[in-house]
């Protein structure tokens, strides 16, 4: 993993938002693009700002309304998202509107920096990760 990939993290300011800004850093081949607390920025980003990695706070986005992820995907297909949820639940909802993966809040930060090591390497036709599949598990 050599290229510099560009994030957008979309948190709430405070502990979870300070502790992926601070694990993104130990990663030096990720850039922070952007930053918001608002999910809807997912419905605003054009190609300006076309990040290859979108880390977005489940807890943010509204029950029935995961359509700028949907659009996200829809638009930019090989874009990786990961959602972190509450629950398996919204870990499934968020699967369906196009997450590439969820990962349970209460992740251990090393699970986290791996998921994202892994989501940024190209992957071969015959590879497939399906790390989120085993979530809820532990």
């Amino acid at each position: 993993m050599n290229k510099i990939t560009l994030a957008l993290l979309i948190a709430k300011p405070g502990h979870l938002r300070n502790g992926l800004q601070s694990l993104l850093r130990t990663i030096p081949q990720i850039e922070v693009l952007a930053e918001s607390n608002d999910p809807s920025i997912l419905l605003k980003m054009n190609d300006d700002l076309r990040p290859e990695l979108i880390l977005v706070d489940g807890g943010l986005i509204a029950e029935d309304d995961w359509s700028g992820l949907t659009k996200i995907k829809a638009d930019w297909p090989g874009t990786k998202v990961l959602v972190l949820t509450e629950n398996d639940q919204q870990g499934q909802t968020a699967k369906e509107a196009g997450a590439d993966f969820f990962l349970l809040k209460g992740f251990p930060a090393t699970e986290l920096a791996c998921l994202i090591e892994t989501l940024l390497i190209p992957e071969s036709p015959d590879e497939n990760i399906s790390h989120s599949d085993e979530e809820g598990s532990d």
